[in-house]
């Protein structure tokens, strides 16, 4: 899957023109995504809220997983840890990379910087394949 396939999925779901989101690289197993900071994204004190870092980051490793799997087959969150380490003010970009694929759990890891680089969470995923079955 390349960049423009990626955007095209994204643009297709009910969920990413509404959010904005833009595919920047994806490899296999890889994929690197941002948000743009809106007005309504932000909370009392000029901080994004929490969820624009966490939804980015689970957009971004359900891409990462598509890279692999393909885009035809389920993957669903099934499990998310997240550590926010500073307050996002900017632009957000995630990097995210799948630690395992199973026959039936994809295990992954979510970074979200700012625009100065800096680290504004850190996030563990856990995805089901709804449609293979153990054997």
């Amino acid at each position: 899957m390349d960049t423009v396939r990626a955007q095209e999925i994204i643009d297709g779901s009910p969920f990413g023109p509404w959010w904005g989101f833009t595919v920047r690289a994806v490899d296999p197993g890889v994929a690197t995504l941002s948000l743009p900071a809106r007005p309504e994204f932000f909370r009392p004190g000029n901080v994004l809220q929490g969820g624009c870092a966490m939804t980015l980051a689970d957009v971004t490793c359900w891409i990462a997983i598509l890279s692999v799997i393909g885009p035809d087959e389920p993957a669903v969150t099934v499990n998310m840890t997240t550590a926010f380490l500073g307050a996002a003010r900017s632009d957000l970009t995630c990097e995210s990379s799948l630690t395992r694929t199973g026959r039936r759990t994809i295990y992954g890891t979510a970074t979200v910087t700012d625009d100065a680089g800096r680290q504004v969470s850190h996030h563990t995923l856990t995805y089901l394949r709804p449609g293979q079955e153990v054997r």
